[in-house]
């Protein structure tokens, strides 16, 4: 055994410790098992407790000088004054100090017997001395009182237990030690927090306390107190009638509720027998309630509880009313009914509230039912439980579709239903516009009103149909709007035909018309471009914005823009470009400067005319919706006027300046229907005239010299060659050639240049094309090469006008006039006294009815003849570049 063991109880349950002493005899340690030794705690055992005082033997007579363990047996008397007998062991540990380790184990066997009893037994058992000191505590006592041995043996019960001291307890004891008698007590220990049943038996050296923890049998009793006070209490503040009965019937208790239901005094009905007769009861359809059907009969018959039965009766003042009554039975030990509790309400108000309800409801459905506009009843979470037929017609459902649905399932994507679901809640009533999304994708916009609570956890709402409505109203008030815009646009039109009329530039003309639509609110941006054979974007022109922020908006801008300004050139089409600034990034130039401005859209307008596209014109708006079809249309012809007043003065630079440049260009193109055809049948052939008759389509005046007309109609199996027509007789031979858009005389004219002749020779052309002098030629060539031209420039020659031309004639020749007079020129038909085209022919080739064609011939004669009489012609020369 080590020094620290705790040898309180060995096999046997003998109680035994250890204790150490010093070479002074002075007991230095001992361990727990002393208390039950020696009745004395290891903390009692100071530096003056000897092994002497403790055994009654000295040192030197429990050690021997061998230093051998040795054995004693001897007898002692513990804390209490008992004595009993003790075996000791002591065994030297250290011979210098003179220390000594004894093993002490009681031996007296009846002492240890009723110690190991009481600690085993279920009860808790403490011993006091008369000091009123534990000298004992089991091990049910320790568990109940929460404390060890260490922290009571030897310690006062009233000190360790305040509560104890100061309550019946203490005179209790103190009454059993008197008298010596045994006592009993039922005691609640604030410390423990505990109820104990306590029996305590005296004798002249202390009391042996006997004790059980009573706790919850204390806790069954004070709740039946509980509930025997509620019931009494419950019975005479019950708001229903209660009554109890012995099987017999007879009244053993009565609530004061119970007389005054029934009209009598509550006295006057105790220790009387239930007589059905009395009450003239009646059932719900009118006829005599049965005797045996009275809930009380029907307990005592069956042994079953009856619930909620309704029956109608006098009451003592002999008024009418109805009753809900209930009644169960109460079973005594035997299993036996020894009382019957019937209870009863009121239920005249009740009865009267439910006919008035149903007469409600039946007015109510039909209303509900019967009515245009959509009906639905929902419940607090918003999930719909009645529908009328209207309602059904609105969200394309049937009824078992739409009951049970929720709000949020028919509401569109985004839409916050529970934030107004809450609104709706807290305010009782709203009125608002709700998307209704049907099953097949498409959304009604309903006006709706809502009420909440229109009875208990119930909200009604009543919505209307007013998609037809709304739409027609917003194309209404978008048709308005496009027509105030249509007429802005118009005013500015108007504007810039003013600009166009007095212009003698583009320049000032793409420049004015800029200015106009950035000073509008609707257009802050506007500008004009061209395009370049390589697809880059130049601006022209612009106005609403400073010369820094344009560049990065259309020359390093978004490509979207750029995109849609090359397809405006390339389609002669309008683009307009949406979601301006959404559609781009953040940080870009666009984005940046379209926040700035207000812009949401662009778009982008040809310049064009008669097929030639001379830049676009791009036009920034604020209102996204500013393009539409109908703008786009009127935007499109400001692009044909400025078009056309472009290649007017174009024309008429070309046509009246004093010098221009001659090219002549060697061309080759797969679609170009002269070449191929020259290149089939073979010869030399002339161009000697290109005469514009509708838009895409032109008359040709070739002369083929020898080569046999039927082989040119024979190889002219061509999609751009309409139709074929053989002018006059003779060796040689002029063929009037009807084509479509055919390169490469089509792109000759839409580049800017004026095709004054060409010859055709083994399938290779070469044209003669005249430009006005500030013609940027190697932008001219580019512009024809993106038509699939192949062009090569042989010669350019800056030529003055010789004294045969007229230069002020042909500006009085409308463009009609000019290409029937060409026309008529180029086909013979002014040749006299044969005529190589008749005046029918010639107007069915421009096709026109020969009465205008005349007209025409007449008015342009008499024009040129009149200046060619009144105007002097200077000199012409020719020099070569």
């Amino acid at each position: 055994m080590t020094l620290d063991s705790d040898a309180t109880t060995g096999s046997s349950h003998t109680p035994e410790c250890v204790l150490v002493s010093d070479g002074d005899g002075s007991v230095v340690w001992a361990s727990p098992g002393s208390e039950l030794v020696f009745g004395m705690r290891p903390t009692a055992f100071s530096d003056d407790v000897t092994v002497q005082q403790i055994l009654g033997l000295a040192v030197d007579e429990t050690v021997p000088a061998s230093g051998e363990p040795v054995e004693h047996d001897v007898r002692v008397s513990g804390a209490d004054g008992t004595a009993y007998d003790v075996s000791i062991r002591a065994t030297p540990i250290d011979h210098d100090g003179g220390w000594t380790v004894y093993h002490c184990r009681r031996t007296d066997t009846d002492a240890v017997e009723l110690r190991t009893v009481l600690s085993r037994v279920s009860d808790g058992f403490v011993s006091l001395n008369t000091d009123w000191e534990y000298t004992f505590l089991n091990d049910a006592a320790e568990e109940l009182l929460g404390r060890t041995r260490a922290e009571l043996l030897g310690e006062t019960i009233w000190e360790q237990f305040p509560s104890a001291a100061a309550s019946k307890l203490r005179d209790t004891f103190e009454r059993a030690m008197e008298t010596q008698d045994p006592v009993s007590i039922e005691w609640y220990g604030m410390e423990t927090e505990a109820w104990f049943e306590v029996r305590a038996y005296p004798s002249p050296t202390g009391l042996s306390v006997y004790f059980q923890d009573v706790t919850e049998r204390e806790e069954r009793e004070a709740e039946l107190n509980r509930e025997r006070d509620l019931n009494e209490r419950l019975l005479q503040v019950s708001p229903i009638g209660i009554a109890v009965h012995t099987p017999d019937g007879e009244f053993v208790r009565v609530n004061e509720r119970a007389g005054e239901i029934l009209g009598v005094d509550r006295q006057d009905l105790l220790g009387e027998v239930l007589d059905e007769s009395m009450w003239d009861a009646t059932a719900p359809d009118g006829t005599e309630f049965p005797a045996e059907a009275f809930p009380f009969n029907v307990v005592v018959e069956t042994g079953d509880q009856v619930l909620g039965t309704e029956m109608s009766l006098v009451r003592g003042d002999g008024t009418r009313i109805w009753l809900s009554v209930s009644a169960a039975p109460l079973l005594d030990d035997d299993g036996e009914i020894a009382r019957v509790v019937v209870i009863f309400d009121d239920v005249t108000e009740q009865k009267r509230s439910e006919r008035d309800l149903r007469e409600s409801e039946q007015l109510f459905r039909s209303v509900f039912e019967g009515t245009l506009d959509a009906l639905i009843l929902a419940d607090d979470e918003g999930t719909y439980h009645e529908v009328n037929r209207a309602a059904c017609e609105l969200f394309g459902r049937d009824r078992t579709e739409l009951v049970g649905t929720n709000v949020a399932d028919i509401a569109p994507p985004g839409y916050d239903v529970e934030a107004a679901w809450q609104a709706f809640l807290e305010q009782g009533e709203l009125r608002a516009e709700f998307p209704v999304v049907r099953p097949d994708g498409e959304t009604r916009t309903a006006d709706f009103v809502a009420t909440a609570n229109v009875s208990p956890g119930r909200h009604l709402s009543a919505l209307r149909d007013v998609t037809e409505r709304k739409e027609a109203k917003a194309q209404l008030e978008a048709q308005r709007d496009e027509l105030e815009r249509l007429n802005r646009i118009n005013e500015l039109i108007r504007d810039v035909n003013r600009v166009v009329v007095a212009a003698t530039d583009r320049a000032t003309i793409e420049e004015a018309v800029c200015d106009i639509l950035a000073q509008s609110e609707s257009f802050p941006i506007a500008a004009t471009t061209q395009v370049a054979t390589d697809g880059s974007v130049s601006v022209e022109a612009v106005a609403g914005l400073s010369s820094l922020e344009l560049e990065p908006l259309f020359n390093l801008g978004d490509e979207r823009i750029e995109t849609a300004i090359q397809t405006a050139a390339d389609s002669a089409a309008p683009t307009v470009v949406t979601d301006v600034p959404e559609g781009e990034p953040r940080d870009s130039s666009v984005a940046q400067l379209a926040e700035r401005y207000g812009v949401t859209a662009v778009a982008n307008i040809p310049i064009e005319y008669d097929g030639i596209v001379h830049g676009v014109l791009s036009v920034a708006a604020t209102d996204e919706a500013a393009f539409s079809d109908r703008e786009l249309e009127v935007f499109g012809e400001l692009g044909q006027i400025l078009g056309a007043a472009i290649d007017a003065i174009q024309t008429k630079k070309l046509l009246y300046a004093d010098s221009f440049l001659e090219l002549e260009l060697a061309v080759t193109a797969e679609d170009a229907p002269l070449i191929l055809a020259n290149e089939r049948v073979g010869g030399t052939w002339t161009l000697d005239g290109v005469v514009p008759v509708d838009d895409g389509q032109y008359l040709l005046y070739v002369d083929v010299g020898t080569t046999d007309p039927a082989a040119v109609e024979d190889a002219a199996d061509i999609d751009s060659i309409d139709a074929i027509r053989v002018l006059g007789e003779g060796t040689t031979h002029l063929l009037e050639v009807r084509v479509s858009r055919a390169a490469p005389i089509t792109a000759l004219l839409d580049a800017g240049g004026f095709v004054r002749g060409a010859t055709f020779e083994n399938g290779v052309g070469r044209f003669v094309v005249d430009v006005t002098l500030d013609t940027d030629v190697r932008s001219y060539l580019d512009r024809v090469g993106r038509a699939a031209v192949e062009i090569d420039l042989l010669a350019k020659r800056e030529v003055e006008r010789g004294p045969t031309e007229i230069q002020d004639g042909r500006d009085t020749l409308t463009d009609r006039q000019r290409a029937v007079l060409e026309a008529a020129f180029r086909s013979g038909y002014f040749d006299w006294p044969r005529r190589k085209t008749t005046g029918e022919e010639l107007a069915d080739s421009l096709g026109i009815s020969s009465s205008t064609l005349h007209q025409h011939l007449r008015i342009a004669t008499a024009k040129l003849t009149e200046q060619y009489f009144s105007t002097d012609v200077p000199p012409s020369a020719r020099r070569d570049t």
